[in-house]
C-alpha cells in the first residue's frame, strides 16, 4: 500500500508541478533574428517578426551619421518585402475561399514594419482575431499524435514540426534556400553601397529564434529554455545559429491529459480493497470475541 500511495504522489506530482523541469534562459543576443507566435486566452494570436539593428554595432562601422540611419532605413525597407510576401500568401488564401469574416482588416490585421527604439530592433506584426482566423490562414504543418509513454492515468498528446527557420524556400527549378539563411541575407544587404557591407558579410551570424508564447502554462515542449512573463504567458525558446542551421532542426511540443477513466477505475478498485481489509479486519475480531466467549462458557 506504500507503494502505491507513493506511485499516486509521483503522477500528481508530474502533472500539477507546473514548474518542473524549466530551463533557465535570455534573449539578450547581440545579434538575432525573432520570430514569435502568442496566444491569449481571448483567441487572439500574433504572429511577429523582428531583426536586431544591433545599432552599437552599426555606429562603430559606420563612417558617419547619416550611414547608420541609412542602414537602418534599409533593413526597414526589406523586413517590408518580407512583410509585403506574407501579406500576398494571405491575400491568394482568401481569394480561394473568401470569408467575410476573415477578411483583411477583420480577420487579419498587419502593422507596418518599423523600427523599434526600446528593443533595437525592425520588425512588423500579423493579427489573428480569433483562432478560427488563424486556421482558416493556416493549414498544419505539425505532426499532431497521441503517444503510448506507459502511463495508464496519463495521456501524452504530441505536436511537432520543423523549426520554422529551416523551412525550405524555391529560387528556381533547381535551387532553394532556408528561411533563416534567405533572412540573413536580408540584414546583409542593407548595407548595400555602404563601406561596412564587407564586414558584415564576413562576420554576420545571428541566433535565429523562435518564440512560442501561451497562457497555457501545463503545455510542455523541447525547447532550449523558457520563462513566464508579466501577463502570465509561458513563453518556449528555440535557438539555432545561422552557422548551425539544417533542415533538420526540428521543435516539439506536449501535453498531459488525466485519463479519467482509470482514475475512476483506480478509486473503485481502491475503495474495495479497503472494504475488503475492514471487513476481514472486523471478522477476524468478531471470531476471536467468539472463541473467547466460548473458553469462558466451558470455564463455567
Amino acid at each position: 500500500m506504500k507503494k502505491l500511495a507513493l506511485a499516486v504522489v509521483i503522477i500528481f506530482s508530474l502533472f500539477f508541478c507546473v514548474s518542473c523541469g524549466q530551463k533557465t534562459g535570455s534573449l539578450d543576443y547581440s545579434d538575432f533574428i525573432m520570430l514569435s507566435l502568442d496566444i491569449s486566452s481571448n483567441g487572439q494570436i500574433v504572429q511577429s517578426l523582428d531583426f536586431r539593428v544591433n545599432s552599437s554595432q552599426i555606429d562603430s562601422l559606420s563612417e558617419s551619421e547619416e550611414e547608420k540611419l541609412k542602414f537602418t532605413s534599409n533593413l526597414t525597407s526589406q523586413v517590408n518585402d518580407i512583410r509585403t510576401e506574407f501579406l500576398f500568401s494571405y491575400t491568394l488564401k482568401y481569394i480561394q475561399n473568401p470569408v467575410e469574416e476573415y477578411k483583411l482588416n477583420k480577420g487579419l490585421l498587419i502593422t507596418g514594419s518599423a523600427y523599434n527604439s526600446d528593443t533595437d530592433t525592425v520588425g512588423f506584426n500579423i493579427i489573428f482575431t480569433s483562432l478560427s482566423a488563424w486556421n482558416y490562414y493556416h493549414s498544419s504543418g505539425e505532426n499532431e499524435e497521441e503517444e503510448d509513454n506507459g502511463n495508464i492515468f496519463l495521456k501524452k498528446s504530441v505536436s511537432d514540426g520543423l523549426f520554422p527557420f529551416s523551412s525550405s524556400i524555391k529560387l528556381n527549378e533547381e535551387e532553394s534556400i532556408y528561411v533563416g539563411e534567405r533572412y540573413r541575407q536580408k540584414y546583409i544587404e542593407s548595407a548595400e553601397g555602404l563601406s561596412f557591407k564587407s564586414e558584415l558579410e564576413a562576420n554576420y551570424s545571428p541566433e535565429l529564434i523562435y518564440n512560442y508564447s501561451t497562457f497555457y502554462s501545463r503545455l510542455h515542449s523541447d525547447c532550449d529554455f523558457n520563462f513566464t512573463d508579466s501577463s502570465g504567458h509561458t513563453h518556449h525558446v528555440w535557438t539555432v545559429n545561422s552557422n548551425s542551421l539544417t533542415g533538420e532542426n526540428s521543435i516539439e511540443v506536449y501535453s498531459y491529459q488525466i485519463n479519467t477513466g482509470m482514475w475512476y477505475l483506480f478509486a473503485l478498485i481502491k475503495t474495495i480493497v479497503l472494504a475488503v481489509i475492514l471487513y476481514i479486519i472486523f471478522e477476524r475480531k468478531r471470531i476471536g470475541e467468539y472463541f473467547k466467549n466460548l473458553k469462558d462458557i466451558k470455564k463455567t
